[in-house]
């Protein structure tokens, strides 16, 4: 086929919006939370595994009531006439650390010398602070100089937590802060998905693994490496099947080996050039085969989804920027619907953007900006909107701002302005936005 009829193809090819694309795609995958599994892991390994089961709290937390700080454990009602200029004296009975019981009692007139965290002792409705008190007689007696409310610096037992509520629900992504929150009620293990299994190929015979002698006409393959990085963040175990020449025969053979795990991702061999020939092969191995060639986005626009033999399938754009974005449009969601979850928390940041950005006819736009700080005012600065081949662009930006191509009626808005909101996806991190100004 000469290069003016793939033009001509490439030209007249259906881009599916990204909303209905993705609609189609997981509607008609029907891999599931069953067919992955669950299994129980220490806590130590649970960051970033989703629970699979609800968990209920099984104790009152804290499981008895308890001081917030140190101080004395009194009666408050024994400060009712305490003043600057009359003070109440208080004999001090003993003292309670923190991990100990103590059988004293406290009755009026009485106090016991308590640490943060220690069981308040029976009869104590309220602690004082040892900051508002003065200490006379080697620590026997102390004098109070202001009233002290009932239940001051007291945690009631199920203050935080009680038994039997809803600690954390199925599908939960767990994070440090929700790790912190199971050990704290005595659970030592979790039951979660699976990861799933995600098959990664890279088809092209230009490409070279890292670490190998290049070529005069080849490129390190660095598809696989990203996007196995991304699947482990996002709830999978990548299988990596390597390299494949541009042969047809080959191609299949990794495909067919491909269908014994989970998901499939095939980075190359998506558009319409003379050696595509992924989609054709997804399409014999069965009904419905691809369902979905070609998405309004840029980049990844080629992008292909299908359904080979009961798995999902990515076919992948071969240029770097391409295969991130359609890994992020499409694998994610099916990761997040496979194992019952929203997925992690994402962080984002509103900004205003730095200069005007123009985009794509009809397309969705994934804009790679980074964030500055200028008087006061976050600033979205572009990278590029174009330039999928060129991972420096990602790996120098902060974040993505997805921007849609809109008609308004014979006026087409193809352009985000300088000045306007936009809503930054960070890819990072941005403890300190770059660039100087008032701060």
């Amino acid at each position: 086929m000469d290069h003016a009829a793939l033009k001509k193809i490439s030209r007249d090819r259906k881009y599916h919006p990204i909303s209905l694309a993705l609609k189609k795609f997981l509607s008609q995958s029907k891999i599931s939370s069953t067919s992955v599994g669950t299994e129980y892991v220490n806590l130590v390994e649970a960051t970033d595994r989703i629970l699979a089961k609800r968990i209920l709290c099984p104790r009152d937390i804290p499981p008895f009531q308890r001081s917030t700080v140190d101080g004395f454990a009194i009666l408050s009602g024994d400060t009712e006439s305490a003043t600057k200029d009359h003070h109440v004296i208080l004999d001090v009975m003993g003292k309670i650390s923190a991990g100990k019981k103590s059988p004293i009692r406290v009755s009026s007139g009485k106090a016991v010398a308590i640490a943060t965290g220690a069981k308040t002792p029976k009869g104590a409705d309220s602690v004082i602070m040892i900051e508002d008190v003065i200490i006379e007689d080697k620590e026997k007696k102390i004098l109070i100089r202001h009233r002290t409310d009932k239940g001051s610096n007291i945690s009631p037992r199920g203050n935080d937590l009680r038994k039997g509520q809803i600690l954390l629900k199925e599908g939960t992504w767990l994070t440090s802060a929700d790790i912190g929150l199971i050990a704290s009620v005595g659970i030592s293990r979790v039951n979660v998905y699976k990861k799933i299994k995600v098959a990664v190929l890279s088809t092209g015979s230009e490409l070279a693994e890292p670490g190998s002698n290049l070529g005069n006409a080849s490129i390190f393959d660095s598809n696989r490496f990203m996007l196995a990085s991304m699947i482990r963040k996002h709830g999978g175990e990548p299988i990596d099947l390597g390299i494949c020449r541009d042969e047809r025969s080959l191609i299949r053979a990794r495909i067919m080996n491909a269908l014994k795990f989970d998901v499939i991702l095939i980075s190359g061999g998506s558009s319409v050039g003379e050696k595509d020939y992924v989609p054709s092969l997804i399409n014999e191995l069965g009904k419905p085969g691809i369902i979905v060639s070609g998405v309004a986005m840029k980049p990844g626009s080629p992008t292909s989804l299908g359904i080979a033999n009961g798995k999902p399938v990515i076919v992948l754009p071969g240029y770097p920027v391409s295969a991130f974005v359609a890994l992020y449009t499409f694998g994610l969601p099916l990761f997040y619907k496979i194992l019952n979850t929203n997925g992690p928390p994402v962080a984002r940041q509103v900004a205003k953007l730095a200069s005007d950005v123009k985009l794509h006819n009809g397309m969705t736009t994934f804009i790679r900006v980074r964030i500055l700080r200028r008087h006061g005012w976050f600033l979205a600065e572009p990278v590029s909107a174009t330039g999928a081949s060129l991972l420096s662009t990602l790996a120098y930006s902060d974040g993505i701002v997805i921007a849609k191509y809109n008609s308004r009626g014979a006026q087409k808005d193809d352009r985000l302005h300088k000045g306007q909101d936009v809503e930054v996806i960070l890819l990072r991190d941005v403890y300190t936005a770059r660039g100087g100004g008032a701060q």
